[in-house]
């Protein structure tokens, strides 16, 4: 098989260390030890023919193909990297809301120096991680965190957050606490919208990454920064409790109150209720001592009742409860100038809610981009063509990777078929499901206009006139404690509410619930205090 004469270099397979021989019968060389190397051995041809230049073997091309593919960091570097892709997407969720939504550009100065601060005590344990393996990188508040559940946010993750790795979630909550810090009329309830329906990165907010980044980046990171689902109310609350009662406790931040006067008249406009309401929110706020300031304290366990923006909305709601119930029930003022001489018609305000949401969707009632994630198979078939075409185009926009395509093998050829057979024709592109802002004021004016239009007068009974079966306006008030006690009409009404303010429906419930208690207490306390004056005047 061998002359004996030896040629080249060491073997080196399977750390052999042999010589090769000359090439076999076959034109390989061969070592002592039997192996045969991997490039076959090209003689000079008689008549000079010069052979085509040699190329790697498969196997060598599909090592170099995966070495590239999956030549990801580990440990400190892939830790540092992602902090650093989530900074960029934390920067366009900054840029939307600065060029497109119109808030203030000092939002950025400020977003980034809370940023600042959150990042700060991860210094520390960055300089500590060695193995992207090692089970010391904890996690609390990331995407895959299991949905809490119940009415309260847990003490214990407040008091390791600012130790935790942060997310998506965090980026948002951070953008709010920059509004609520220069004290804007924006809600949860917009963050949350615009994260779903807009363009605040938040689904697919990994597309915001760089090529060079993602390919550094291991895949366990990337499941933080591309959700699998809607940002739901519970856990985006269960953040923001968790980040401003940490920076509060640690840096010493006091956080303002929620610009009331402001946020209430944005509830009146977006409800079509009447001003009257201002008033007779403000007053009950008062009373029972609501003074609308995020929740500072670490130890005792915060649940919906102590956030600020449930505490205002929970206290307008009581309010139309007590002027203009949802029961059939006639309660009779004793004069016509008490706010409850007039009522609302239920019926016709939810009809032109629904108007106005109808229209909203423009002529084709096209889906919201919440609702198209959460479509199921069986609602294709009620679909009208052009929502098929706006469910399949952003299924396209949603989840195709057009770099990954690009630099795969076959890239060309599936560009080439995309050419021939395109995803989209020449039709008018629907970037959002929002209207323009005038056009969106003139709509909520117009439904105000009929609301109030529709509001008739009740008859006023001096109580000399009063008889004894009779209601004065709030009596009879009803306790709503669950879902299922509530009317249709109210029920209508507290959806309504929990999308402005950015709660679920069982969040309000829970949270108008906790304030109708703490407003017994205040009676109950009241009613002992006269009951002891009385006693030592008679004294």
């Amino acid at each position: 098989m061998a002359s004996g004469r030896t040629k080249g270099p060491v073997c080196g397979i399977e750390n052999c260390r042999s010589k090769w021989y000359d090439e076999g019968e076959d034109g390989y060389l061969y070592c002592e030890n039997g192996h045969r190397s991997r490039t076959l051995i090209v003689g000079q041809d008689e008549d000079d023919f010069t052979p085509a230049a040699r190329t790697r073997t498969r196997s060598q091309r599909n090592t170099d193909e995966i070495e590239k593919v999956y030549k990801y960091f580990k440990g400190q570097q892939a830790y540092d990297l992602y902090l650093k892709c989530l900074q960029l997407i934390l920067r366009h969720q900054i840029w939307y809301l600065v060029h497109e939504k119109g808030l203030p550009v000092e939002l950025e100065t400020v977003v980034f120096a809370l940023w600042a601060l959150r990042i700060a005590p991860l210094e520390g344990k960055i300089a500590h991680i060695h193995d992207y393996d090692s089970q010391s990188q904890v996690f609390t508040t990331d995407e895959s965190d299991i949905e809490h559940e119940g009415d309260t946010f847990a003490s214990a993750s407040r008091k390791e957050k600012l130790k935790g790795m942060p997310g998506l979630t965090d980026a948002l909550a951070l953008c709010y606490l920059g509004i609520l810090t220069l004290r804007l009329p924006i809600t949860p309830g917009d963050i949350c919208d615009w994260a779903t329906n807009g363009k605040l990165p938040y689904l697919r907010a990994i597309k915001h990454v760089p090529k060079s980044m993602k390919e550094r980046l291991p895949a366990r990171y990337h499941a933080y920064l591309d959700p699998n689902g809607l940002l739901q109310f519970h856990r985006f609350h269960s953040a923001l409790v968790d980040l401003e009662t940490s920076m509060a406790n640690e840096y010493g931040i006091i956080w303002p109150t929620l610009n009331r006067p402001l946020l209430l008249f944005r509830y009146l406009k977006e409800l079509a209720l009447p001003l009257e309401l201002y008033n007779a929110t403000t007053r009950l706020a008062e009373i029972i001592k609501y003074d609308f300031t995020p929740p500072m304290s670490m130890n005792s366990k915060l649940g919906i009742r102590h956030l600020p923006e449930a505490q205002l909305i929970s206290c307008l709601v009581i309010c139309v409860k007590l002027l203009y119930p949802f029961d059939d029930l006639r309660r009779y003022p004793m004069t016509t100038s008490e706010p409850a001489a007039t009522t609302i018609n239920w019926e016709e305000w939810q009809s032109h809610m629904s108007t106005y949401r109808r229209d909203s969707r423009g002529p084709a009632l096209l889906y919201t981009k919440g609702e198209l994630a959460n479509l199921q198979e069986k609602d294709i078939f009620s679909m009208s063509g052009r929502q098929l075409d706006q469910y399949l185009d952003w299924y396209k926009d949603a989840f195709i990777d057009w770099e990954r395509i690009a630099s795969s093998e076959d890239g060309q050829f599936r560009n080439a078929l995309y050419e021939m057979f395109p995803t989209t024709e020449d039709r008018p592109q629907e970037s959002s499901t929002e209207l323009p802002d005038q056009s969106t004021m003139s709509n909520k004016l117009d439904v105000v206009k009929a609301v109030h239009s529709s509001m008739h007068p009740r008859k006023a009974i001096p109580n000399e006139e009063m008889k004894e079966d009779a209601l004065r306006p709030g009596q009879g008030y009803a306790y709503y404690r669950k879902l299922e006690d509530l009317p249709e009409q109210a029920k209508h009404f507290y959806e309504e509410a929990a999308r402005v303010v950015g709660l679920s429906l069982d969040m309000l419930i829970k949270a108008v619930f906790f304030t109708e208690r703490k407003i017994e207490r205040w009676r109950k306390d009241e009613k002992r205090r006269a009951t002891g004056q009385r006693v030592e005047d008679a004294d």
